[in-house]
């Protein structure tokens, strides 16, 4: 699963540091060197993805145990090294997530 795959969730669990914690993790293992537009635009969908699942509840069907959690994180795993377009993109989007209880994070890799 990928970025690419916009109906599916990469990966879900409760970190064992954290057991208030959901945590919904999805990959981007696409280089940066097209469209830096397209690029943001499938990862908005994706985001835009995690969010509806979380929202409709059907995260409480698929992942039962995380029911009664008072924490939601969506952590971005990136295999390339972001431009600052997509950083400033990820704040943004951080700062919508914030009232509705979703946090947002992102790792990077080193490739550039």
């Amino acid at each position: 699963m990928s970025i690419e795959d916009v109906n599916k969730i990469d990966m879900i669990g409760i970190p064992n540091n954290n057991e208030n914690l959901v945590v919904l993790g999805l990959t981007d293992h696409l280089p940066w060197s097209g469209s830096i537009e397209e690029h943001l635009l499938k990862l908005q969908e994706k985001i835009n993805s995690y969010i509806r699942f979380i929202e409709s509840g059907e995260i409480y069907e698929s992942f039962p145990a995380s029911c009664g959690k008072s924490e939601t994180l969506i952590e971005v795993y990136f295999k390339y090294h972001i431009p600052h377009e997509c950083a400033d993109f990820l704040e943004k989007v951080g700062e919508i997530l914030a009232p509705v209880n979703i946090q947002l994070r992102y790792e990077e890799g080193d490739i550039a």
